[in-house]
């Protein structure tokens, strides 16, 4: 697969994968893209762990059902979630940023039909707290834990401290140099068809990601980053969308309208 190809078809895959493993092979790949990415004074400041086993795998998958269950409870989370749901194809085409609400949540068929019925509750979602309380998040805690469970590889991306580079910037560039060799990962894992997804909730917190620290005896100079769940997929293919350039590109000077390079 061509780069532009992998760029252009990477896709954050939300359902279950192949149930084979992922080939030693094609692992090698994904690390050694990953090695070669930009960093600051080539500090090289990323650590990967690589939970095959099922006992990684089980812990995680227990803390991400609890984290997303206590999420549905939160207010200020539902809130946060709700300014980048979108209702409708329509919306999501015409605005070209957030999700489709239908993506992550599995709506009762009237609702399918016609999902704008809902836009009176995402204005204030964060009253659906209660829903949380009184258990709706279990279904969706369960959900995703069993996509973790089953997950054939999973990688815990970690930053190691003792190894910032100099200046007062030094924290900036160390994120900067993640970033970048986390877009190499992902876009490996596309050339190789291999999905991958970030798993969020267990890491929102710090007192979870201190639990994932005790879990996997993750030493104190390395602060956990991400959690991606990998694994192959039929068809890389998936419907997304993106703000046009025109809504970010400035030439010269920033300005309130967009500005056009001289000829």
């Amino acid at each position: 697969m061509e780069l532009f190809e992998a760029i252009a078809q990477r896709r954050t895959h939300r359902g279950e994968f192949r149930t084979d493993p992922i080939s030693q092979t094609d692992l090698d790949q994904l690390i050694e893209v990953a090695r070669w990415a930009p960093s600051p004074f080539n500090t090289q400041p990323w650590q990967f762990l690589i939970i095959r086993e099922a006992a990684g795998k089980n812990a995680l998958a227990d803390l991400t059902a609890r984290c997303v269950a206590e999420q549905f409870k939160d207010p200020r989370f539902l809130d946060d979630n709700s300014r980048w749901m979108r209702l409708t194809d329509a919306e999501w085409q015409q605005r070209g940023d957030g999700v489709r609400l239908t993506d992550h949540v599995d709506l009762p068929p009237m609702l399918r039909k016609s999902p704008t019925k809902l836009k009176p509750l995402l204005k204030n979602a964060k009253n659906l707290s209660i829903l949380g309380h009184l258990g709706a998040g279990k279904m969706p805690a369960k959900e995703m834990a069993e996509l973790i469970r089953t997950s054939p590889l999973l990688i815990l991306i970690l930053m190691d401290w003792t190894r910032r580079p100099p200046g007062e910037g030094g924290q900036r560039w160390m994120w900067l140099g993640m970033g970048a060799m986390i877009q190499n990962l992902l876009l490996a894992a596309t050339a190789l068809r291999i999905g991958t997804q970030f798993v969020s909730a267990p890491l929102e917190r710090q007192r979870d990601r201190e639990r994932i620290r005790e879990i996997f005896d993750v030493p104190a100079s390395s602060e956990i980053i991400t959690l991606l769940r990998l694994g192959y997929v039929d068809s890389m293919r998936g419907e997304s969308v993106r703000l046009p350039p025109s809504s970010f590109i400035r030439y010269e000077h920033y300005t309130e309208s967009v500005s056009t390079p001289a000829n």
